[in-house]
């Protein structure tokens, strides 16, 4: 479907304003109600999340998004994938392998991001 290249498309520039910090541009990605749950189980509202990048608690250096399904349904689509996250987190640096779910509105012919999910993927034993 057309509109899934327009989400990957928005996800894709939603990364490149974390990882230049460009809050400008990741804020006109995120939607006034977003809820964003870390992996740690922590979740934010967009101003807290925005917080985190403007005090530099969080600084992102890389992400690295694949294996995505996406599903729509009346004006949203839902994402799942994994994504591979470079970051520095109250000063450690941090690589993080998660799975993740996100939630995509389209508001006034933008698509915002509603709702982020992610969990660690599991290490595989054996």
């Amino acid at each position: 479907m057309e509109f899934f290249s327009q989400i990957l498309a928005a996800d894709d520039a939603r990364y490149c304003a974390m990882i230049a910090n460009d809050l400008s541009a990741l804020s006109s990605l995120l939607d006034a109600e977003l809820l964003y749950t870390h992996s740690s189980a922590v979740t934010e509202t967009k101003e807290e999340y925005l917080e985190s990048l403007r005090s530099g608690r969080v600084v992102y250096h890389s992400a690295t998004r694949s294996r995505e399904i996406l599903r729509a349904s009346e004006g949203a689509v839902v994402m799942v994938g994994h994504v591979i996250i470079k970051a520095t987190v109250d000063g450690i640096d941090r690589i993080l392998d998660n799975r993740f779910t996100t939630v995509w509105v389209k508001k006034h012919q933008t698509w915002n991001l509603l709702a982020w999910a992610s969990t660690p993927t599991p290490k595989v034993m054996g």
